[in-house]
């Protein structure tokens, strides 16, 4: 204990600008190798036009390399974000969305659709 107290300054403030550059180092290295642990980050909502049997499904896929619509590969841009027009069927119906990232990390939302011609609405469950 002695030994501590007889150090002097220069060893004390060496020894914490070390500590703080390696908790600096620490940070920014897992700030930009975190998308490694996520995997991707899958955002989606459906929605539909006015009277119409056409509804869009939107979002985001962060980390994704691949996106697809019920088996179908569609396109996302460089943001991941996505857009894409699906016909609807009378009656139930389940549209699927699956990702994956380029270490082979999947994951996948599931849209319950119920459709019934010339009704004002169609019931959503996600």
């Amino acid at each position: 204990m002695k030994e501590l107290k007889e150090k002097n300054i220069k060893w004390w403030l060496g020894l914490t600008s070390g500590v703080l550059l390696f908790s600096i180092i620490a940070t920014f290295a897992y700030m930009k190798t975190s998308f490694l642990f996520k995997g991707v980050q899958l955002e989606a909502k459906i929605e539909r036009n006015d009277n119409s049997s056409v509804a869009t499904i939107t979002g985001k896929a962060a980390n994704a390399t691949f996106v697809s619509l019920n088996g179908r590969e569609i396109y996302i841009n460089e943001n991941g974000d996505f857009s894409e027009p699906i016909a609807l069927m009378p009656g139930f119906s389940v549209i699927t969305i699956n990702t994956q990232d380029k270490f082979g990390k999947e994951k996948e939302k599931k849209f319950q659709v119920i459709y019934k011609e010339n009704a004002p609405s169609v019931a959503f469950n996600k």
